[in-house]
């Protein structure tokens, strides 16, 4: 089931921030995605763009309790904007350097394993023991993932039916911000290639961050019963 919200946005025009990162050369591995320079202003301008409070409010009403893989993590901006809305956070990265930055910060705060897991993983496998997390998120690396079909087998392995996640990309035209256009892909190719790797319905909506599409994506699922196991 696809549901494409493709509504007109006015150009504005925001600083970019690398995913999950600081603004600056982007280091995930196979990436080749580079930003501006970090301005004086960094931490407000990095949440004009990615308007996380958005975003945390399409995944939820109410997050307490609720586990999130936090999928390409990154320096752990969405890690403790999630956290702050009182979900725990399973933190994946693809090196130990970004893993000691995440639990620098998780010390500081004086968070416990029960708020903050980080874990750094291979790159192609999202670091998920079975039905282990509610939601998954991925902010800006659905692209740049090389075996998608067996990276998604494995992470809905880790979630817990329905198996929602969230993912932001870029929309698929030239901008300042982002990368090029050759790293970008049509909401509606995304959508079908998510359909493609087992999930059944996928909305994609491009009215709620500026620049960028929301994909909010779930396996279909009936309160009244499922329609798979009717009749049996």
């Amino acid at each position: 089931m696809r549901h494409l919200l493709q509504l007109p946005i006015a150009l504005l025009i925001f600083s970019c921030s690398s995913p999950g990162g600081d603004p600056g050369t982007h280091t995930d591995p196979g990436s080749t995605v580079t930003a501006p320079p970090a301005s004086a202003n960094t931490a407000d301008d990095r949440d004009r763009t990615m308007k996380p409070e958005v975003l945390i409010g399409m995944m939820s009403d109410d997050l307490t309790g609720v586990t999130v893989a936090d999928l390409f993590a990154g320096d752990g901006y969405f890690t403790f904007k999630l956290i702050a809305a009182g979900a725990n956070v399973i933190a994946i990265v693809n090196d130990e350097v970004g893993a000691e930055g995440i639990n620098a910060r998780k010390r500081e705060l004086g968070l416990g394993d029960d708020r903050l897991m980080v874990r750094a993983v291979p790159v192609g496998d999202p670091g998920l023991a079975p039905e282990e997390a509610d939601m998954a998120l991925i902010v800006h690396h659905f692209t740049l993932i090389k075996d998608r079909m067996n990276y998604f087998k494995l992470m809905r392995n880790g979630l817990r039916f329905p198996r929602p996640l969230f993912m932001i990309e870029w929309q698929y035209r030239e901008m300042q911000q982002g990368p090029p256009l050759s790293q970008r892909l049509p909401s509606e190719k995304i959508m079908d290639m998510v359909g493609a790797m087992g999930y059944s319905d996928v909305g994609a909506h491009s009215d709620k961050i500026p620049d960028q599409v929301v994909f909010a994506i779930n396996d279909y699922y009936d309160p009244y019963g499922d329609p798979a196991t009717e009749g049996q």
